[in-house]
């Protein structure tokens, strides 16, 4: 069987698309013997899967596109007679597309946060997200959350969504103990105790909310953990600025860019806490990658991150920096902190890939089929992946 994905997140650093259709792609090699297309806009030097070998080939015109164009021209004919079935992972498909396929839908912050993206980022999804709803043979949310927000655009399109969440890998794991910690904390945090947020640093990500909180907690304790915002630099920069010049100790935040999954880990591994501020979200792996690391979380009270959490965080009202440095305050009490990593490790048992995984599979070997309906996809160990 061959099965094409939109492998425009693989491009560059990853992050949270790229990083999920990373982790859907090795699982998939891993336990099928399937091959896979990544449908690209342009040929890249480098996309990070070589060594999947000719299990995944990649397809590109010969003269680079401009993404939008190249997925309303040229991306659908050049997957005629080479795949059975095609995954849209960036909630948009291609025109005149005759292979079966699945739409998949992590969030709808371009039409919620029009604001908050870049002019490109509202154009390229909001004029084709209806149409491609439309057109969708089978409907996937990576949330809950997600199917909720797409309830209130187009309810019969929801009313037919699959909800197949993202999973963690494996790799984001408790430590064996503190000895890395010094380190840690001594690479990124000036030395110091240190509260995390990972992500890119864009508006929709709470940082200037974060950034304020932070302020006022050292208002209280001068001697609060510092703060590290790792995550490349998104666009609209100057917000960042002047969030950061309001800040009382500019000094004690520190920005160290986008940062690889080794160092993702043991940031998660060693902060005082994780925190996640985001306005929205259509999943929020950081979160989930940090409860499987057992970190002790705070996040915002947006809805896909109360859903990741399952009980295992604290939360605060979106845009509230008094809440947030009144709950930072209160979640560094050791006790507190004890409770909420046992609860991370204990959520983060059904977090991995095993379900997930084992949806996608039937999914595809379904649609590949030629069968267009959901059916009753399930997912094992969580019920009904469609309620």
């Amino acid at each position: 069987m061959r099965i094409a994905f939109d492998a425009r997140s693989l491009i560059g650093p990853r992050t949270g698309v790229g990083v999920w259709l990373e982790g859907l792609l090795r699982g998939l090699v891993a336990t099928t013997d399937w091959r896979f297309l990544l449908c690209l806009p342009r040929r890249v030097a480098r996309l990070g899967l070589e060594d999947l070998g000719d299990r995944a080939a990649v397809i590109a015109p010969a003269v680079g596109l401009p993404g939008t164009l190249w997925l309303h021209t040229v991306a659908a004919p050049m997957l005629v007679g080479r795949a059975d079935a095609y995954v849209g992972t960036l909630g948009v498909l291609p025109r005149r597309l005759a292979t079966p396929n699945v739409l998949v839908v992590h969030d709808l912050t371009p039409r919620s946060h029009p604001g908050r993206h870049t002019l490109a980022n509202r154009f390229c999804f909001n004029a084709y997200f209806e149409e491609s709803l439309g057109r969708a043979a089978t409907l996937v949310c990576i949330s809950q959350a997600t199917r909720s927000a797409i309830d209130r655009v187009e309810p019969r399109a929801a009313q037919r969504a699959l909800v197949i969440p993202a999973a963690v890998d494996s790799f984001f794991s408790p430590g064996a103990g503190d000895g890395e910690g010094e380190s840690t904390r001594r690479r990124f945090a000036g030395g110091r105790p240190y509260l995390v947020q990972l992500g890119t640093l864009e508006p929709r990500k709470g940082i200037a909310t974060l950034l304020a909180a932070h302020g006022m907690l050292l208002g209280q304790h001068p001697g609060a953990p510092e703060l590290v915002l790792a995550g490349g630099r998104g666009w609209g920069g100057g917000w960042l600025e002047q969030a950061l010049a309001r800040h009382p100790r500019r000094a004690s935040v520190h920005l160290p860019g986008y940062v690889d999954r080794e160092d993702a880990r043991d940031l998660l591994r060693h902060a005082e806490l994780v925190v996640l501020a985001s306005d929205e979200e259509g999943f929020g792996l950081p979160l989930a990658e940090a409860l499987g690391c057992g970190a002790a979380c705070v996040a915002s009270d947006a809805p896909a991150l109360v859903e990741v959490a399952g009980g295992a965080a604290r939360h605060f009202p979106r845009g509230d920096a008094a809440a947030l440095a009144a709950l930072l305050d209160e979640a560094l009490e050791p006790e507190v902190r004890r409770e909420l990593r046992d609860a991370a490790c204990t959520r983060a048992a059904a977090l991995g890939w095993d379900g997930p995984l084992s949806a996608w599979r039937e999914l595809l070997s379904r649609v590949a089929g030629g069968h267009s309906g959901p059916g009753e996809l399930r997912m094992p160990g969580d019920g009904a992946a469609r309620d």
